[in-house]
């Protein structure tokens, strides 16, 4: 019975955590790639399980070509934190571990 329990509780979180990936604002479709990491995020009390889509911010994962693009990526990654409420650096932390 305590093993259906903590099934049960998992498939419980995982729901929740679903409902709660970290993602664009302006995403309208599915995510294509989200992973599940442990981590803890600068309005977190404690480390907790986070769903990141990942194609969200994999570009912020990469080093720009020239200043043109590096201009570019500054404001989306600017208008990103704005959307999120949230600095991105702490979530690209997660993706890079």
């Amino acid at each position: 019975m305590r093993l259906v329990l903590v099934v049960l509780a998992g498939l419980t979180f995982s729901a929740s955590a679903l409902a709660d990936c970290i993602q664009s604002p302006e995403r309208t479709q599915a995510c294509p790639h989200q992973i599940y990491r442990l981590g803890q995020l600068e309005n977190m009390a404690k480390p907790a399980m986070l769903c990141i889509c990942v194609a969200d911010f994999k570009e912020f994962l990469t080093v720009p070509a020239d200043e043109d693009e590096a201009h570019k990526q500054k404001l989306k990654r600017l208008k990103l934190e704005y959307a999120l409420g949230q600095k991105i650096e702490p979530i690209l932390q997660v993706l890079k571990d």
